[in-house]
């Protein structure tokens, strides 16, 4: 695959994931940026042991990692949330429909390892083996993890009166 089609191919995938991340339109778009020429000057290093979209993923997790480690050293390695809904643009925010708001916004809440999980399994729609190439986890770990994150989600939604059934499926 060319390069020119490999961004055209993931480039959205991977800025909205980014995006779910940083909650910063600018940051997203430089992250995933990063992202890819990262990928292109790495893409000698491609074996096919996995898919080009896990693959490009895990650059794109392991860039914004580090981007939140040099920007939040304390927060990252304590496990707190780096960023709330409260850092977003008003014009951001009135972007979304109150159920979207209310998405972000419990998602923004749950500790970055919960966060990650979801994104991956629930909103990209990774695989179990997929996600834990990308995130470096067993696939136990997955599965455990996106069980308890989920059960967390759900916990922050319940608090504004909604339910985890309508918003995932």
């Amino acid at each position: 695959m060319a390069r020119n089609e490999w961004f055209d191919d993931y480039y959205d995938a991977v800025y909205s994931y980014i995006l779910l991340q940083v909650k910063h339109i600018q940051t997203a778009e430089d992250l995933a940026q990063e992202t890819f020429i990262k990928v292109f000057s790495n893409e000698h290093q491609f074996n096919g042991q996995s898919s080009k979209k896990t693959w490009i993923f895990r650059i794109a997790y392991t860039t914004t990692m580090s981007y939140f480690r040099k920007k939040h050293p304390i927060l990252h390695f304590i496990d707190l949330p780096n960023h709330t809904a409260a850092h977003s643009s008003t014009e951001e925010i009135a972007l979304l429909n109150t159920q979207q708001k209310q998405f972000y916004e419990a998602l923004s809440r749950l500790k970055p390892s919960y966060q990650q999980v979801i994104t991956l399994r629930k909103i990209q729609e990774f695989s179990t083996k997929e996600t834990s190439t990308i995130l470096n986890y067993s696939e136990g770990k997955v599965k455990m993890s996106l069980s308890r994150a989920l059960k967390a989600f759900k916990k922050e939604l319940e608090k504004g009166g909604f339910t985890i059934e309508t918003l995932i499926r």
